[in-house]
């Protein structure tokens, strides 16, 4: 089995997948459809197809020479793109989870009362009714 893929579309599609998550991620908020994880991933996969495709036809523009193995192409943008918004967004969700589950503390006023407005509802006692 021969794979031969030309060094210099790898070298471009790994530069761009470094900045590949951003747009992503700018997806992902301007996309009206996008709710669930599952449509998070969807949306990460077409973009780095686009990308993959981007690639490829400026390579053959250039130099007039397909990618033999365009599926391998598309296939290796499409674990560089998610390697790089996953190690990206990796430290967000950790930040989250951490910011999340910190109590929030009760504030006293000058006479030493507490002003338990500044709390979450379910410190309080009550129940969060929607």
């Amino acid at each position: 089995m021969d794979i031969a893929i030309p060094v210099a579309p790898l070298g471009i599609i790994t530069l761009l997948g470094f900045f590949a998550p951003y747009a992503v991620g700018a997806l992902n908020g301007v996309l009206p459809f996008v709710t669930k994880p599952l449509h998070r991933k969807a949306v990460s996969v077409v973009a780095s197809v686009v990308l993959a495709a981007v690639v490829m036809v400026f390579y053959y523009a250039i130099t007039r020479e397909p990618i033999a193995d365009w599926w391998l192409f598309v296939l290796l943008a499409i674990v560089i793109v998610n390697a790089s918004y996953a190690l990206l967004t990796r430290d967000l969700g950790a930040k989250t989870i951490e910011h999340a589950t910190e109590p929030t503390p009760a504030v006293t006023d000058a006479s030493g009362a507490h002003d338990v407005s500044s709390l979450s509802p379910e410190s309080r006692g009550g129940h969060n009714i929607r």
